[in-house]
């Protein structure tokens, strides 16, 4: 029997609902889905205790949001600073979709001036590079990256030292 690896379940099940869904939905499922690979991220790299889990789930979390959790990772070393830079340009498209009640897509002027910032991460010879093009293979780009590196920080794991040890 063919074993996959659980970073390909999880990317493939996320490319099924992504590539399904409208511009708004497909905004907020990308965000959601980044938001929990940060999240999986941190957990693994702090020291696996009630305080650190409290710190990043529960009521007022303060490592609860989106933001937080991109800013944690990037201060602990966990991304690199193009990602967090990308985290928190897809973080504030999310946001557009998220706070406007009206029909919003990707060729909405508030989104569309978002998009412009983001780098084309799709292959050169595709010449039409519409907003959501850009925008899907920033996210495919980046969630690739971090399936995997939840692998790489686990091994990196902070533990609890003696710092009476210590001169």
């Amino acid at each position: 029997m063919n074993k996959q690896e659980p970073e390909i379940k999880d990317l493939s099940k996320f490319l099924n609902l992504f590539n399904k869904e409208s511009d708004r939905g497909a905004a907020l499922i990308a965000a959601s889905f980044l938001d929990n690979s940060l999240k999986e991220i941190i957990e693994v790299f702090l020291i696996d205790n009630k305080s650190s889990k409290e710190l990043i789930d529960g009521f007022n979390a303060p490592i609860g949001t989106f933001s937080s959790r991109i800013n944690l990772a990037n201060s602990l070393g966990l991304l690199m600073e193009d990602e967090y830079l990308l985290l928190h340009s897809l973080r504030k498209i999310r946001n557009e979709f998220g706070h406007e009640w009206d029909d919003v897509t990707f060729d909405s002027k508030t989104i569309q001036n978002k998009i412009q910032n983001l780098k084309w991460y799709g292959p050169e010879d595709i010449t039409e590079r519409t907003n959501k093009a850009i925008f899907n293979f920033a996210v495919v780009k980046l969630l690739a990256n971090l399936l995997w590196r939840k692998r790489l920080v686990q091994k990196q794991r902070l533990t609890k030292k003696n710092w009476l040890d210590y001169e």
